[in-house]
């Protein structure tokens, strides 16, 4: 059975040469299974395929099989057709020529009608492999982090007793390159905060779902991030906010190739934040028609100890300035808002099959100081906080596919 087999595999190879005489034609050709019985092999000797390309120049082989329109033409020797069915016969494939194209088991390969440099002059047509047929390039992902405490970037505390629960979901779209655009990109998703202390009577612990959309793109260094946020608030309370409505835009500064390979960067960033309507996002600010700016870098550092599970260090610390209206619209208590410093920890989960998404473990800690009098008030009413010194710890869980 094992001759018939090499015998059978020697006629395909040998026959593929008429496939050319087709070609030239213009008539189809198919390469099918061919009775063991009528099958002759060549001689013992006989190389199989085109010439050798010139100069030792090597064809290219399809599929990693071995096989393409010269599979030995890299050998060091001339290969025996013994020789070439040993290293064959354990790959199955099927061969098909039409007017223009050759179609090799799975892999469709294009005629040339110019050898290019580097590929054997030779009088039958050369291939080249075809470009792959365009797949989908939509990506997504999902947090879920649980929390000491709900504060916002801006220095409000809204919960800070209980559980709380802030799952995060999305899409990424590619978009790719605009002009000078490079990597243009859009996201959308929505993100939900749940507190197991909140007992509404209406939507027991759901307290806010924030919706967002974004495009960010790149231009040299700089990567640059729009932002709209439309921000509902679901709580049955009289005094509950209407929804507010916002925009920002984040421009960072990429500065690792100034820290070698030392897998550190400073990345250093402006977000210029405002609010366009709805109620205050301070509660005690002006509504709609103001915003701020937050000043910041987030230092990164990934530790390579294991090879296979790099943890990520990250150290976002920034500042919060604006307009004395924006953190409230009847007193005076400056212009700045708030400063904070954390640690975040992100460590790969590789022993769970990458079929099943890319996951990852968070953990955290974050440290508030609440500089501007309004906001200690303002989450005084909220969530009965009076300190200035806030601490907020998270552990959770993300996947992105």
């Amino acid at each position: 059975m094992k001759r018939t087999s090499r015998v059978f595999l020697a006629a395909l190879v040998a026959t593929a040469g008429l496939a050319t005489q087709a070609l030239a034609a213009d008539g189809p050709f198919v390469l099918g299974p061919t009775p063991p019985s009528k099958a002759t092999a060549p001689a013992p000797d006989t190389v199989l395929g085109p010439p050798r390309p010139q100069d030792g120049a090597a064809q290219e082989s399809v599929g990693g099989s071995g096989f393409g329109l010269n599979p030995f033409a890299s050998a060091p020797r001339e290969t025996t057709a013994d020789e070439a069915l040993a290293n064959m016969e354990s790959q199955p494939f099927s061969l098909k020529v039409t007017n223009s194209d050759l179609v090799f088991t799975d892999k469709v390969l294009k005629r040339v009608a110019n050898p290019t440099m580097g590929q054997s002059p030779t009088e039958h047509p050369v291939y080249l492999a075809a470009d792959a047929a365009e797949t989908p390039n939509i990506h997504g992902f999902i947090e879920a982090p649980f929390k000491t405490a709900y504060v916002t970037p801006r220095g409000l505390v809204v919960e800070n007793s209980g559980v709380v629960f802030q799952p995060v979901g999305g899409f990424v779209i590619p978009i790719g390159d605009a002009g000078p655009l490079k990597g243009l990109t859009f996201v959308t998703g929505v993100w939900t905060s749940f507190n197991s202390a909140q007992n509404d009577t209406n939507v027991g612990s759901w307290n806010e779902t924030d919706y967002f959309a974004s495009f960010s793109w790149n231009v040299d260094k700089f990567s640059f991030n729009l932002t709209y946020g439309a921000w509902g608030f679901p709580q049955s309370t009289e005094a509950k906010p209407s929804t507010e409505h916002n925009i920002d835009l984040k421009i960072s500064f990429d500065d690792s190739k100034v820290w070698g390979d030392s897998g550190f960067s400073l990345n250093p960033y402006v977000d210029l934040w405002w609010a366009v309507a709805g109620s205050s996002t301070v509660v005690l600010g002006k509504q709609g028609d103001t915003g701020y700016v937050e000043i910041g870098i987030v230092p990164t550092y990934t530790v390579k100890a294991a090879p296979d599970m790099p943890i990520k260090l990250a150290f976002p610390t920034y500042f919060s300035v604006g307009p004395e209206g924006y953190w409230d619209a009847t007193a005076s208590n400056g212009n700045f808002g708030v400063f904070s410093t954390s640690v975040n920890a992100t460590i790969p989960l590789n022993f769970i099959p990458a079929r099943m998404g890319h996951w990852h473990a968070t953990a955290g800690l974050t440290y508030f100081y609440l500089m501007n009098q309004s906001l200690l008030e303002a989450g005084t009413i909220l969530s009965g906080n009076d300190n200035r010194n806030v601490f907020v710890g998270s552990l959770g869980i993300g996947m992105n596919f």
